[in-house]
């Protein structure tokens, strides 16, 4: 069970392994609050998920979640970084690779790393920017994708994505 509590579509996962075979698509994700604690809520559908998220700009508890309980996460009208950094290593250490605005990195494999090792499936943690973003386990967008609509660290290995493409969405996410 994650740190966080993740709602996907409305109910509470308590079973990630369960989850990733029963929904090995498509995940759009948002921070949320279910039963008054900070949590992330995921979406098989982009236009629900940015449903959500707009529900959310609109409530008082969530922005308060997101000031005082949301370790790692910005308020939303405080400065973020515009770089999306990825780390090789949980907890944001090891080697980090940046993405900027309206970026994408279309094959993490052809980017090297450390020693011969390169990008392919190498995330571990995240520090997320002011921008959403997607992380797609095959090279070229293909794949399961993720689509990221908040500013927090995190573990993206709790949803199990194994990450060969990514991109910094900027100011303009994608349309769903």
């Amino acid at each position: 069970m994650p740190t966080v509590p993740l709602v996907l579509n409305g109910e509470l996962v308590e079973d990630l392994e369960r989850m990733n075979k029963e929904y090995p698509g498509n995940l759009y994700v948002t921070p949320v609050v279910y039963g008054g604690a900070f949590a992330l809520a995921a979406f098989t559908d982009g236009k629900e998920m940015l449903a959500e998220a707009q529900r959310m700009a609109d409530s008082a508890e969530f922005r308060w979640h997101m000031e005082e309980r949301a370790i790692g996460c910005l308020p939303e009208d405080a400065p973020a970084p515009q770089t999306l950094e990825c780390w090789d290593l949980p907890n944001l250490r090891g080697e980090v690779l940046r993405t900027r605005p309206g970026k994408h990195r279309s094959d993490l494999s052809a980017i090297p790393r450390r020693g011969f090792l390169n990008w392919d499936n190498a995330i571990r943690s995240v520090d997320a920017c002011a921008y959403p973003y997607s992380a797609s386990s095959e090279k070229d967008f293909h794949g399961v994708t993720h689509f990221i609509n908040f500013r927090c660290g995190f573990n993206p290995t709790a949803f199990g994505i194994n990450t060969s493409s990514i991109v910094n969405w900027g100011t303009l996410p994608p349309d769903f």
